[in-house]
Order: C-alpha cells, then structure tokens, then sequence
C-alpha cells in the first residue's frame, strides 16, 4: 500500500511540474512582429461599437485618462498595447495615431489566450 501511495505522489509531482513548466512557457512566448491595423479603444468598441474618425477625440481623451488603447488588424483581432518599460505610459506611442490606420514593429506576448505587443515602431498609413 505504501509502495503505490509513494507511485501516486511521484506521479502528482511530476504532472504539477509539467504543467507548471506548460503554464510558465505560455506567459513567455514572445516574437517580433509586424501587425497593420487600426489604433483602438477598444472599452468604446466592444462595449458601444464606437470606432472611426467620428470617435477620434473621444478615443484620444480616455487614453490620456488611462485607458489602454490597442490595435486591432485587419482580420478584427485585437492587440491590448503593453508598455515597454514598467510603470509608463502603454498608449505613448500611438496616442497620435488614434483611429488611424498604422503598420506596428514590436514584441509579441501570449498569455491565457491573449496577445498583447509592445510597441517599438510606428508608422502612419
């Protein structure tokens, strides 16, 4: 009986630590990317279908407020903007480029689903 009991635990342990290891590695992929799309609110465009030139300034005002922006390509995907360093700004980058179309350079995250980048590189379409 104790034999088996020990044979459980081993096995307990070794699948905590395989999907432990499974978990960590997800919330560390990371690539460089190149996304096109458009520069979004995206509390405005989820929740009320705000978008486009007529939401520009309202999109522009809730990021200075603190909401982040992100980017949405051309397939309707969405990318929350990430701040490069901790403790600054996500939106800095983009925040003259909102509800405009852009080509983005940066670093891709995945985490629980979700991808998020970094913004290196910006440029206006």
């Amino acid at each position: 009986m104790i034999k088996h009991g020990k044979s459980l635990l081993v096995l307990g342990m070794a699948v905590f630590l395989l999907s432990f290891s499974i978990a960590h590695a997800e919330t560390n992929i990371n690539k460089e990317v190149t996304i096109k799309g458009q520069v979004i609110d995206p509390v405005c465009l989820i929740t009320m279908d705000m978008k486009g030139e007529g939401h520009r300034e309202c999109a522009a005002n809730c990021a200075k407020a603190g909401m982040n922006l992100a980017i949405m390509d051309e397939k309707g995907k969405i990318y929350p903007i990430l701040p490069e360093k901790a403790v600054t700004n996500p939106n800095q980058p983009v925040l003259d480029y909102v509800e405009k179309t852009v080509t983005v350079k940066g670093t891709l995250f995945e985490s629980g689903g979700v991808s998020y980048i970094v913004v290196k590189e910006i440029k206006g379409s």
